[in-house]
């Protein structure tokens, strides 16, 4: 009986790992590999150099206060994300106004802008929509004048 490469290949492999693993190895019906390990692997005291491995149960030790924190950062994130949104479609819809240059980030309700536009009535139509926008507190203007 002959045994087709990949076959014969990924059967090398699943040993490999089953014995590095320390469990066993077989193939079912459908031709499957089934791993099966009597125990865990064990974790390694050091994962890179200088290190120390996290031990399994550290997670639940860190304070609650971490994990509120983070869902304000996550919130202020989507926020901020949605806030260049807006003002990224505003620039866009102003009329008169060729926002391609502009570069639009925001942070903690501040919105950043740079790049160029072509006069000075554009930087000030820039400006005016960014600052219309709700939920912008404040505007870092940071566009220049560059004729095209």
């Amino acid at each position: 009986m002959k045994i087709p490469a990949l076959t014969l290949r990924m059967t090398c492999v699943a040993a490999a790992l089953a014995a590095a693993t320390g469990g066993a190895f077989a193939l079912d019906t459908g031709g499957f590999m089934r791993v099966a390990a009597d125990t865990p692997p064990a974790v390694p005291p050091v994962l890179v150099p200088g290190v120390p491995a996290r031990a399994e149960g550290d997670r639940d030790q860190r304070p609650a206060a971490t994990t509120e924190m983070s869902a304000d950062k996550v919130e202020q994130s989507v926020s901020d994300s949605a806030i260049t949104t807006k003002v990224k479609t505003k620039l866009l819809a102003t009329k008169d106004l060729r926002s391609t240059g502009i570069h639009v980030k925001t942070k903690d309700g501040t919105v950043n802008l740079r790049g160029s536009v072509p006069t000075k009535e554009q930087h000030q139509l820039a400006v005016d929509a960014t600052r219309s926008v709700e939920g912008v507190s404040s505007v870092n203007d940071e566009l220049k004048v560059l004729p095209r």
